[in-house]
C-alpha cells in the first residue's frame, strides 16, 4: 500500500481529499487515538451512532441539556468522568485542550498576576497570557542526554523559580510533552504548594496514562512491577489536569476534558473563563463521543489497555533488533525487556496461576530517569546511523503507507492509540526492516546529541500586538511568538523575552545548517512587539 499526497491532490477541496484518502487509507501513527477505525465502536455497541452521524448532529435542543448550564445529560457525563479520573469536578471540552489550558490559566491567575510555566508549553498557554494580561516566568525543562530531546521539568528547577518569584499565582507544567517525556508531578506539586501556588498540568497527550497505571496495579499481586504513577491525578497533587481524550483514546478530534482536583481551585472562576472560550453552539457529535469514550474506557478499558500494552511490548522487542534503528529510551526499554523476562520466569515458578502469562515486560516499563518517566505509547525513531535524516525517514514511511505524527530533528515520532491494531505495528516493523535493508550497513560512529543551550533573557511582558521584522534587525525587541529549534524542541526564546545578538546569531546559524526552526518564516522574518 502506498499513500502519497500529490501536487494535484493538494488543490482538492476537503471532501475531495477525504474521499480520495478513504479509498486507500494509510496506517495511522498520528492523532486521533481511534485511528479512523470503527471496529472498536462496533464491538462495544456504538456502531449505530457512527452510522447515523448526520441525524445526531444537533445542538442544544430541549432535552439535550446545555453546555454552559449542564443539569441532566451533560452533567451525568461530567460526573462520570470525575468519578473515572478521581476528580472533584470535570468540564467537557469541545474546543480542544487549548480551551482548557487557557481557561485554567485565566481562572487561576488574576490580571497582572504571574504564571510560572515551562518553556515547552503549548501555544495556547502563550495565548492565555495575552488574553488574561498575565506576566510569564519561564522554567526550562531538561534535555534527555541520550536522545537530545526536550525532557522533564525538575523539582529543583521549579523550586529555584518559585523562590525567585514567590508572588506567582500558579504553575503550568506540560507532562507528558510531545515526545512522551514525563515530569515528576508529585514532587512538582509539593514545590508549588509549599509556595502557595496552584499546579496546572497540561496532560493533553496523557489521557491514557491513568488507565496504564491502573492496569499495572492489578498485576501487583502477580509479581508485576508498578512504576511511580505517571498520570497527574489528585493523589499526585495536581490541582487542574487537562486531557485531550481524542489524542490517544477514543473521542473525536477536538474533544477533551478538564479535571479540577482540589479545593485550591475556584471552580466557578475556571468555568466562567471556559464559557468565554467555548462555542455557544456545541457539537453534540463531539459531546457524544466524549460520552462513548468514557463508557468504553470504564467498561472495556482493561482489555483495551492490555492489548495496547502487549502490542507495544512486541513492537519494541522486535524493533530494537533492526539494524540502524535507534529509539528514544531504547537503552531503558532493552533493560526493561530483560527485567520483564526474568520477572515472568520467577513468577511462573512461584505460582500456579494459569493467567501468569499476562505478566510480561510490557507491564513493567520502569522510569526512564530519576522519578520521571517516558510514555512508551509515543515511539520516537531515528535511523541516522544509516545516513537517513528525520525528513527522509518520514518520507520513506509515507511511501510504505505509514503516516507519522511529526518529524523533529533526526527523529520521527509515531503516536499509538487505543484504536491501534496489532497489524499496524506489523506494518511499521516491516517498513523499518525494508528501509534498513535498502540503506545498508549502519555506521559505527553516531552523532552525539547537541548540548543544551541556555540563554537567559530578560522578560518584558507578553506583547499584545505584533509586527514582522528581519531576524537580523530584532536585537533588543520583544518577541511575540516562541522560536523553537528541533531537536530538542524547547524554545530558544519565548514570548515576552527581549532578543539579544547572541540569540539571533544562534538562531541564524541553526537556519543556515538546515535545522528545523519555527518562529522564523521562510523569508527570515520574525514577529516582535509592535512599536508605534
Amino acid at each position: 500500500m502506498v499513500f502519497c499526497i500529490s501536487k494535484d491532490m493538494s488543490n482538492k477541496t476537503i471532501i475531495e481529499f477525504l474521499k480520495e484518502y478513504m479509498k486507500d487509507p494509510a496506517v495511522s501513527f498520528h492523532m486521533p487515538g481511534h485511528k479512523g477505525r470503527s471496529d472498536i465502536f462496533e464491538k462495544t455497541g456504538y456502531g449505530d451512532f457512527l452510522r447515523n452521524i448526520a441525524t445526531c448532529d444537533i445542538t442544544e435542543i430541549p432535552g439535550a441539556d446545555a453546555l454552559f448550564c449542564p443539569e441532566t445529560t451533560l452533567r451525568s457525563v461530567m460526573d462520570n468522568y470525575a468519578e473515572l479520573y478521581g476528580a472533584k469536578h470535570t468540564e467537557l471540552l469541545i474546543n480542544g485542550s487549548s480551551a482548557g489550558v487557557m481557561s485554567a490559566i485565566i481562572g487561576c491567575v488574576p490580571v497582572g498576576g504571574k504564571l510560572i510555566l515551562g518553556r515547552n508549553s503549548h501555544h495556547s498557554a502563550f495565548s492565555a497570557l495575552r488574553l488574561g494580561g498575565i506576566n510569564p516566568v519561564y522554567v526550562r525543562p531538561g534535555v534527555d542526554p541520550y536522545s537530545g530531546l526536550s525532557g522533564e521539568i525538575s523539582p529543583e528547577a521549579l523550586k529555584q523559580v518559585c523562590k525567585a518569584h514567590p508572588d506567582a499565582d500558579a504553575v503550568l507544567i506540560t507532562s507528558p510533552n510531545y515526545y512522551g517525556m514525563l515530569s515528576d508531578i508529585s514532587s512538582l506539586a509539593t514545590v508549588a504548594h509549599n509556595y502557595g501556588m496552584i499546579l496546572i498540568v497540561d496532560q493533553a497527550h496523557g489521557a491514557h496514562l491513568k488507565f496504564f497505571d491502573d492496569d499495572a496495579e492489578t498485576l501487583l499481586d502477580k509479581g508485576g512491577y508498578i512504576p511511580f504513577p505517571r498520570h497527574a491525578a489528585e493523589a499526585l497533587g495536581a490541582d487542574i489536569v487537562i486531557n485531550s481524550t481524542h489524542k490517544t483514546l477514543l473521542s473525536f478530534t477536538g474533544s477533551g476534558i478538564m479535571n479540577i482536583c482540589s479545593d485550591r481551585v475556584d471552580i466557578s472562576a475556571v468555568s466562567d473563563a471556559l464559557r468565554m472560550l467555548q462555542t455557544t453552539s456545541p457539537s453534540y457529535l463531539l459531546l457524544a463521543s466524549l460520552d462513548i469514550n468514557e463508557r468504553i474506557m470504564r467498561e472495556h478499558g482493561r482489555a483495551v489497555i492490555r492489548n495496547w500494552r502487549e502490542d507495544l511490548f512486541r513492537f519494541y522487542r522486535k524493533a530494537l533488533r533492526i539494524n540502524g534503528v535507534r529509539i528514544a529510551g531504547g537503552r531503558m526499554i532493552a533493560e526493561t525487556l530483560k527485567k520483564g523476562a526474568e520477572t515472568v520466569k520467577q513468577a511462573a515458578a512461584d505460582t500456579d496461576d494459569p493467567k501468569i502469562a499476562e505478566i510480561t515486560a510490557a507491564s513493567l516499563f520502569p522510569m526512564y530517569h530519576n522519578r520521571a518517566g517516558l510514555d512508551m505509547t509515543k515511539i520516537n525513531i531515528s535511523m541516522t546511523e544509516l545516513g537517513i535524516s528525520g525528513e527522509q525517514l518520514d518520507k520513506e514511511l509515507r511511501l510504505r503507507g505509514i503516516i507519522s505524527e511529526m518529524v523533529h530533528g533526526e527523529y520521527v515520532m509515531l503516536m499509538t492509540g487505543a484504536g491501534s491494531r496489532s497489524s499496524d505495528y506489523d506494518c511499521l516493523l516491516a517498513a523499518l526492516q525494508a528501509i534498513s535493508d535498502s540503506y545498508g550497513i549502519s555506521r559505527p560512529e553516531r552523532r552525539r546529541p547537541r548540548p543544551a543551550v541556555d540563554f537567559v533573557l530578560e522578560t518584558a511582558g507578553v506583547p499584545f500586538e505584533a509586527m514582522s521584522v528581519p531576524l537580523y534587525e530584532a536585537d533588543g525587541m520583544i518577541l511575540y511568538d516562541p522560536v523553537i529549534i528541533y531537536p530538542p524542541g524547547t524554545p530558544i526564546a519565548c514570548p515576552g523575552e527581549i532578543l539579544t545578538l547572541d540569540v539571533i546569531s544562534f538562531i541564524s546559524e541553526a537556519i543556515g545548517r538546515g535545522e528545523k526552526v519555527t518562529g522564523v518564516d521562510e523569508e527570515g522574518m520574525i514577529r516582535v512587539e509592535l512599536t508605534h
